[in-house]
Formats: C-alpha cells, structure tokens, sequence
C-alpha cells in the first residue's frame, strides 16, 4: 500500500472526523485505501497546477518572492473543492 501525502491524510482524517458515512459507503477498507491514494494524487497535482497558474499571472520579477504564499493560497482553494466537503449531521461538534 502506498503511503499517504499530508494531503491523503488530512482528507482521510477529515472523513472518518466529519464524513462517516460517506467513508463506509466508500467500501471495504482497501477501497477507501484505494480512494484516498486516487484523491492525494489528484489535490497534489490540483494545487501544483494552480499554483503555476496563479504565479504566471505575477510580473517575473514578484514570482520567486510569492512562491510559498501562493502555494498556499492554491491549497487552499483545492482543499475547499476536493477535501472539506459539507459535514454530515450530528459531525459538526466535532474536532479534528
């Protein structure tokens, strides 16, 4: 099995935290393995990409200095779309 990026981690955290059901729906435990491993690869390619995007729209000379806030800004945006999907209810009590 493949290990986990931060980003693989956070969303599995994050579903067995607020998404439990949703987690059990994915299946046996190699499923939600399986799924988890898919959805690392995606946000990690998501957030590089968005972060050449967003830096090719700074002048040259302001790109080196923005990388790491843009980067961040890029994760962001991806975790909001990928990862901190809606709470189910009775979840939102709850601490990661």
């Amino acid at each position: 099995m493949t290990q986990l990026s931060r980003h693989g981690q956070t969303a599995r955290e994050y579903w067995e935290t607020y998404r439990p059901q949703a987690l059990e729906s994915l299946g046996s435990p190699e499923q939600q393995a399986a799924f988890f491993q898919e959805l690392d690869l995606r946000v990690g390619e998501k957030i590089g990409q968005m972060t050449t995007e967003l830096l090719q729209k700074l002048p040259m000379e302001q790109r080196a200095a923005a990388r790491r806030a843009t980067r961040s800004q890029a994760q962001e945006l991806v975790y909001a779309e990928e990862i901190w999907l809606e709470k189910e209810p009775g979840t939102e009590h709850r601490e990661m």
